[in-house]
Order: C-alpha cells, then structure tokens, then sequence
C-alpha cells in the first residue's frame, strides 16, 4: 500500500476530527494498520509517527514508534487502534517538532512531559500504557491528527521553515 501524504493547513482531511473504528471492524483496518507501521519503520520516509487521516482515513488509527529517545535502537513501532489519553502530568516540556503533513516546518511545542494512554491492537486487545519524553510526544502529537489539531496550531512562537529539512 503507497501513501501520499496530505498536506497544508487548511487540508479538510487533517482538519477533521476522526470517529472511533467499532471493534467488530478492527480488522478491516489491520492492513492499514501494517502499512502504516511500514511507513513508520522505512528510514527514507524520516518520520516517528503518522496517523491515518494523514495517509487520507479519516479513522482513530495511528503508527508510532515507541521510542526512548533518538538515539533509542531497541524501540518497537506499533499501530494503535482508538488511542485515548487517559491522564497527563501537570509538568509540561518544550520541544522542536515537525510534521509529514506541514513539510519544513518546525516549532517548539509545550506538551505534558508524561501521559497515561488507553488503545486498542487489530485483535481487540486492550493496552493501558504509561509513556513519557519522546515517546509521549509522538504519541500526543500523532493523537492531535485525529483531532484535526497540527503542530503549528500549537507553537510556543511562530513555526519557522527549516531549510535543513527543506534539502
């Protein structure tokens, strides 16, 4: 399965907010689900998450891989069906983010440095998970797309163009 990403502000698809899947059609995402986690895994596509209204579904699905930190090689990418934050620490961090879905861009984002999540995996199985640092982030940042929330939405200051990113 190939993926164009959607892009731009004002994109409807991102801008969306996305509906549960109902368990009884979990698995007629599943292959979503693993193309997905694919994208995510491919090291040319440069991402550490995506979530389906980006690939263009507007569903509650994203692709994240759980990491630790960059430098992080023991990490795992998993596909996480109906993500609900559950809790979330008073103590908020500032970081750079950028997106698939707002090319070139990059902000500083204040998030809560720790969250209690709730999904759901392509079988149904429920998993309550606590993160924090990167992990959380991704996780909060990939949930924001189901929500019709980017990240520049959400900058401490204005979004600049990162002509790194941009080669």
């Amino acid at each position: 399965m190939r993926f164009k990403i959607e892009t731009g502000d004002a994109n409807p698809i991102l801008r969306a907010v996305s509906p549960d899947i109902r368990p009884e059609v979990f698995r007629k995402y599943a292959p979503l689900a693993e193309a997905m986690v694919k994208y995510v895994k491919n090291p040319d596509n440069r991402c550490v998450g995506v979530a389906a209204p980006q690939v263009g579904q507007n569903v509650r699905l994203i692709a994240v891989s759980l990491l630790s930190s960059y430098d992080d090689e023991t990490y795992r990418t998993v596909a996480m069906f109906n993500p609900t934050v559950l809790e979330k620490s008073d103590m908020l961090e500032s970081d750079s983010e950028g997106c698939l879905s707002v090319p070139g861009m990059r902000g500083d984002v204040m998030r809560p440095k720790r969250v209690k999540l709730r999904y759901f995996d392509a079988k149904g199985a429920a998993f309550v998970r606590e993160m924090e640092g990167l992990m959380a982030r991704v996780v909060q940042h990939e949930i924001d797309h189901l929500d019709g929330v980017l990240f520049t939405d959400k900058t401490v200051g204005e979004a600049v163009f990162d002509t790194e990113e941009a080669l």
